[in-house]
């Protein structure tokens, strides 16, 4: 097996080969690397105006992982649990990875209810991922740091892909 770390989130696969995505955050494989061609950004220097929208990714990213971790909980279906369990899972990767971008500690989930039925909740699903989807392409057209524009294009890719999967099952 080989060490692959993806260059968005820092996570270290093991493998024969690299995943079409990332398992952890669901970069697309591209952003896989073998893992001793990975570059640590740790920190990045950032504007005023960057740190601000990260501040707010963060929110938006624990608020959706609060979300998604309800639902599951109260998924009608054991493959609409999984799939919420795995969308959980990535949003909080996501958060994780703005934090340690910004050089912070993350914060803990909200406290959030959802919806009763799983098309309701996939429907909500999809609105929180297609603003998440507008916000980070906002962030990825003004941020004049290159290593937050690579990083919130990223998210926004995932992101589509999240909201593919809310068009899917709701």
């Amino acid at each position: 097996m080989k060490p692959y770390r993806c260059q968005i989130c820092g996570e270290t696969y093991l493998g024969e080969r690299e995943p079409d995505r990332c398992p952890f955050c669901g970069a697309a494989g591209k952003h896989l690397l073998p893992a001793v061609e990975y570059y640590d950004f740790g920190k990045i220097e950032m504007s005023e105006g960057t740190y601000e929208d990260c501040k707010k990714a963060v929110d938006l990213e624990l608020d959706n992982a609060a979300f998604y971790k309800a639902c599951a909980a109260e998924a009608e279906t054991k493959i609409t649990q999984a799939i919420f369990k795995r969308l959980n899972k990535q949003e909080m990767e996501h958060a994780e990875l703005i934090c340690k971008a910004m050089g912070i500690e993350e914060p803990g989930l909200p406290d959030i209810k959802c919806p009763e039925t799983d098309e309701e909740k996939f429907k909500e699903a999809h609105y929180r991922e297609h603003r998440a989807i507008k916000f980070y392409l906002d962030i990825v057209a003004r941020a004049p740091e290159q290593r937050i524009k690579d990083i919130f294009k990223a998210l926004a890719e995932i992101e589509s892909e999240h909201l593919k999967m809310s068009n899917i099952y709701r």
